[in-house]
């Protein structure tokens, strides 16, 4: 069965160590070979290779630490079954591991705590490391009993261990495929190679593909054909969800792919659009407030694009703008990008804030696509006034400020709060703005009046 392991944890940390220390078959950009990479001295892109685990064919996915980066490694959030989080024994959790925990844990991906370089740091400082750890793993909500393990990728002391965690994992975990739907391959590399062609590599979403399928490219609406496909260097006739692949197409050259560009088929329900709505939560330890017309960068699949966010919810039949969302908090929110890219409806998002530090949390919210239905935005405005007893009637008084906008109030409903009583404006009263309401229940002078009106937004 194939299976797919991210790779996470802060930079220098080992994580491409331990990917040389585990892998058989190296591919595309795995092991830091990219020329960028050589010269930055980190992975700056999602590297892939694999190994064989008992009756699993694993391929691992090595995401950068750096925090310049942090998007590209929430990519390899969304095509991994498990993940292995790297932390230095010596140097302990840094800013990118507990955002690298925190994307694992948003997105219940199963994971395994790595604590490495056990060959250069004291005991103390191991101890102190797990320790740590132990403790942040408490406070998730997904990853409570994620098991830990100490190694060397190095000198391989310890990957015995890790292996057998791995393994064990892997069999607990309930891995479902979706290969009867549409077919669906985000495309992380697309090159050329003289005599063959172009070549795509990625992991399969959803649904199968075989040699000779007629397919397409979106956003850049490229009609291709499959000449052939390779797993690991393999040559294969079909593939399916869950396989990462590398596949030779025709009708295209590489250089009009990019990140962001998905290969699908015929009857693919992907759509190219800027705007969407959809289910959000912001994250717990946030420390900022999400408002309307609000700029963030929004990940999805392998893409990161800005945005802007007018978060809502429902309130009588509209979709009432919200002021404010507080950490914690859920709603729906309509997303207007600043690009096209490719979305399909139950797509799983996640809202940064980029613009802030590196040293504090970046990760702002999360949740997934609703639909393309874009809602008509309404604001609620609130008025408050009050009972009060003149020339022996109850009028209500402080909604209005003449009588000319307290005529324009006539017909409208208000309720008191505190007696659940609902009430309807039927007349004016005076000259000053004040309003008789017939009310459905006994008031009292001083009772708190409220009146809601619903009013177009932005």
């Amino acid at each position: 069965m194939n299976v797919n392991i991210g790779l996470f944890g802060h930079i220098d940390h080992g994580k491409t160590e331990l990917a040389k220390r585990l892998t058989e078959i190296p591919s595309t950009s795995a092991l830091d070979k990219p020329k960028e990479s050589k010269l930055r001295g980190i992975t700056v892109d999602l590297g892939f290779s694999s190994f064989k685990l008992d009756k699993y064919n694993v391929t691992l996915v090595d995401a950068p630490g750096h925090a310049e980066l942090i998007r590209t490694a929430i990519g390899a959030g969304s095509i991994i079954d498990m993940a292995i989080l790297v932390v230095d024994a010596k140097e302990g959790p840094k800013t990118q591991t507990g955002e690298h925990l925190l994307v694992l844990d948003l997105l219940k991906i199963p994971t395994i705590v790595a604590i490495n370089k056990i060959d250069i740091a004291t005991e103390e400082e191991i101890k102190r490391t797990r320790t740590l750890m132990e403790q942040i793993l408490k406070s998730t909500k997904n990853l409570k009993n994620s098991k830990i393990v100490l190694i060397s990728a190095k000198t391989g002391e310890g990957i015995e261990k890790l292996k057998e965690e791995i393994k064990n994992l892997l069999d607990s975990l309930e891995i479902k495929r979706d290969v009867n739907s549409f077919f669906k391959m985000p495309i992380d590399h697309a090159f050329k190679i003289k005599g063959v062609g172009t070549v795509v590599t990625g992991t399969i979403h959803k649904g199968r593909v075989r040699v000779g399928d007629s397919l397409k490219i979106l956003p850049i609406n490229y009609e291709v054909k499959v000449k052939s496909i390779q797993c690991f260097k393999k040559s294969v006739d079909k593939a399916e969800a869950g396989d990462r692949v590398g596949m030779n197409i025709i009708g295209v050259e590489p250089e009009n792919i990019f990140r962001g560009c998905i290969l699908t088929s015929k009857d693919s329900k992907l759509r190219v659009t800027d705007q969407f709505v959809a289910k959000i939560r912001v994250v717990d330890l946030f420390k900022y407030n999400l408002a309307p017309k609000m700029k963030v960068h929004l990940h999805m699949n392998l893409l990161t694009v800005t945005a802007t966010i007018i978060p809502f919810t429902h309130y009588k039949g509209h979709s009432i703008v919200l002021k404010e969302v507080k950490a914690g908090s859920s709603c729906y929110c309509l997303i207007k990008l600043d690009e096209k890219i490719v979305v399909e409806e139950k797509d799983k998002i996640l809202i940064l804030r980029l613009d802030l530090p590196p040293t504090t949390l970046r990760i702002a919210g999360f949740g997934e696509v609703l639909s393309f239905d874009i809602p008509e935005l309404k604001k609620l405005v609130i008025k408050e006034g009050r009972v009060v007893k003149k020339k022996g009637r109850m009028v209500v008084e402080g909604l209005a400020q003449s009588k000319a906008s307290a005529e324009r109030l006539v017909g409208e409903k208000v309720y008191i709060p505190s007696k659940n009583i609902e009430g309807k404006i039927i007349d004016t009263f005076g000259t000053k703005g004040n309003l008789l309401v017939e009310f459905n229940g006994e008031v009292e002078h001083g009772d708190k009046v409220i009146l809601e009106r619903i009013r177009s937004w932005g």
